[in-house]
């Protein structure tokens, strides 16, 4: 952080990031303690580091309560929607408290909320009830911050049969959070296809989207509903490090697309280096690599690999190339399922070269 402050970086503080909480915090996001633990924190760290004035209070709280509460994935591993509502209110109750006090200690704090971009389309008839569902929800976590989850909500209903009282309500309308600056996340699995699953007798999740809106779609949809300023918080794949920058560049040409009609503020590639361990959401220590950043990392996991994508992430850094200066080539068959899908958003490119053609050379 000294080094940070020492050249004029500002960062923007992610304290919470889905399940870093301590092993003493028994049901993690449900304890009911969880809220005035997490200000106590919050507040600490302040008074550390007084000068950082850009805060992510939770990331990504909708699928961090989702595979929390809903899923049964991350601890505490329950799977019911009255976990779900407990855990959402919870969280959002959280974020509220932190930021009220972190206010009196940083009085110019800004508050930078990142969730994931989702999309929700339904492959017939029988998913659309679903879908119609879960296309609500992808903006709960913000209404309820926000105070917005009232009685005449379109999720209020399903919220109250699962255990939000009045008492939630009206604290929440009280005690209302921020959103100064949007994050929104964006990959591949961020839009979803549902089909009726005649065996589980319930909508299902498809293998890939078949027909992506695409980020630049989804972030106007997510401005125009919050009326804030819009960033990309995250993007990537898993793949060779030519998928990798071909996915920059259509992501970089999504950004350049919405920022003509609205306040956008930037773009975050995640990982910087290669990650480890997301292959199975991080449940184990496994050391297994995930080829997902801009930098590759060698075998030993300790420096850094730079490649034609890290010189491209640099260029675009620096204002020197845009998403049209930048190659592409041609997903490889490792690259992340459902890359296909995503040709037809490609299609007014020039002729994208084969991997193989650069390896062989």
């Amino acid at each position: 952080m000294g080094y940070l402050y020492a050249y004029g970086m500002r960062p923007i503080f992610d304290p919470l990031h889905h399940v870093s909480f301590p092993d003493w915090l028994d049901q993690g996001f449900a304890n009911p303690n969880f809220p005035r633990l997490y200000e106590r924190f919050i507040v600490r760290l302040a008074q550390r580091y007084p000068w950082v004035e850009r805060y992510t209070i939770f990331n990504e709280p909708l699928p961090t309560t989702i595979l929390c509460s809903l899923r049964g994935e991350w601890y505490p591993y329950h799977a019911s929607d009255d976990y779900f509502v407990k855990m959402a209110i919870n969280v959002t109750k959280g974020i509220c408290i932190a930021s009220q006090a972190l206010r009196k200690v940083v009085p110019h704090v800004q508050f930078v909320h990142v969730e994931s971009a989702e999309a929700h389309w339904a492959l017939d008839r029988e998913s659309e009830d679903w879908v119609v569902f879960a296309n609500r929800r992808r903006f709960l976590m913000h209404d309820l911050l926000l105070g917005k989850v009232n009685r005449s909500h379109e999720l209020y209903p399903y919220m109250q049969r699962h255990g939000f009282t009045a008492d939630d309500m009206y604290w929440l309308q009280d005690n209302p959070g921020e959103i100064d600056i949007l994050g929104l996340d964006y990959y591949p699995h961020s839009e979803m296809d549902w089909y009726w699953d005649v065996d589980l007798g319930r909508a299902n999740i498809g293998a890939a989207v078949r027909r992506p809106a695409g980020f630049a779609q989804l972030g106007r949809m997510y401005s125009d509903r919050f009326l804030v300023p819009v960033f990309l918080g995250e993007t990537n794949i898993r793949g060779s490090y030519l998928d990798r920058l071909t996915w920059l560049k259509f992501m970089e040409e999504q950004c350049e697309t919405l920022a003509e009609g609205i306040d956008f503020r930037g773009f975050c590639w995640y990982p910087s280096i290669d990650s480890t361990d997301w292959c199975h959401l991080c449940t184990k220590a496994s050391g297994i690599v995930d080829p997902q950043g801009i930098w590759g990392l060698d075998e030993q996991r300790w420096h850094r690999v730079p490649s034609e994508l890290s010189q491209a992430y640099s260029a675009l850094a620096r204002g020197s190339k845009r998403a049209a200066d930048l190659p592409a080539y041609r997903f490889s068959p490792n690259a992340v399922y459902g890359l296909g899908s995503y040709e037809p958003l490609m299609s007014h490119w020039p002729e994208r070269r084969e991997q193989t053609d650069l390896l062989s050379t």
